[in-house]
């Protein structure tokens, strides 16, 4: 049965023994490395696996246990950053971590196993507007007495704390864009489209009572033609899911993950497109456009 080693250098040093550090109930357990010439300091653990020669079948577990290690090591720094006041100690994304290092033990082949793993960078990276656009842009936005849409900050927030590692920031940031967003533009179209009707009525659309996935759902298609539970490519379930570790992170305290952070920011990147498209579409003041 091979025995798999993974490890990966940190860019920073931990102020703590050089030992392994159990990271759940279960035992599993994050090994750190003695401090050396440089800043970072080596973690890394070990996984056991069945014997194979299928290539793709090593290749998933080579990149399971990375992000397996990258859960532990994660959980690590943040126990460190939180009591050792290390602000600049932020958690590392694949990327930042590569490349992951491996050795074997007991493989009939270990070439295949030990080979160096590298993440690339996730996300597109935009094309920034030329220099006449953005300065025409910012000129008329400075001259217009108004601030850029705060849709916009909140995501450019969100891609940075990924980048930086933070990854509960970064589902925050995100869930208060779709918030900010969502209640802004569905209050302006519920507004738009029961104009004269009864105030008492419209009012028990737009409360907080009312919830928050009824108003995503069959009332936006009742006032706008458009619902996030019919959006293509499961924009729905992967609301849900963020949903879900959104209200973790602020009622248990619980951490976020790489993946976590990432689905957050595509779901609030789709929320945020689809009201920018109801705006234009029907033809609404700026308040929903």
């Amino acid at each position: 049965m091979p025995r798999l080693h993974v490890s990966f250098r940190l860019p920073f040093a931990l102020d703590i023994h050089a030992d392994a550090y159990r990271t759940s109930p279960a035992g599993e357990a994050v090994r750190v490395g003695q401090a050396g010439p440089s800043t970072g300091r080596d973690v890394s653990a070990e996984f056991d696996h069945r014997e194979t020669t299928d290539l793709d079948e090593i290749d998933r577990f080579r990149k399971r246990d990375a992000d397996e290690l990258i859960q532990r090591a994660n959980r690590l720094i943040r126990w460190c950053r939180a009591l050792g006041h290390h602000p600049e100690q932020h958690e590392v994304t694949r990327h930042r971590a590569s490349p992951f290092q491996f050795e074997v033990e007991g493989a009939a082949d270990p070439t295949h196993w030990i080979e160096p793993l590298i993440f690339e960078p996730e996300g597109a990276t935009p094309v920034p507007p030329s220099i006449d656009e953005l300065t025409a842009a910012v000129r008329a936005g400075l001259a217009g007495g108004g601030e850029p849409d705060v849709a916009d900050l909140f995501l450019i927030d969100a891609e940075q704390a990924i980048r930086e590692g933070r990854f509960r920031e970064a589902v925050l940031f995100c869930w208060s864009t779709i918030d900010a967003t969502f209640n802004r533009k569905y209050e302006a179209l519920v507004d738009s489209a029961l104009a004269g009707e009864w105030a008492d009525a419209k009012k028990s659309l737009t409360g907080v009572d009312f919830g928050l996935r009824n108003k995503m759902t069959a009332i936006l298609y009742l006032v706008a033609g458009r619902s996030l539970f019919r959006e293509p490519d499961g924009l729905w379930d992967r609301l849900a899911e963020s949903y879900r570790k959104r209200n973790a992170i602020i009622h248990r305290g619980e951490g976020a993950a790489e993946d976590d952070a990432r689905t957050a920011l595509g779901v609030a990147r789709g929320v945020v497109a689809v009201m920018r498209s109801i705006g234009r579409s029907l033809m609404l003041s700026d308040d929903i456009s």
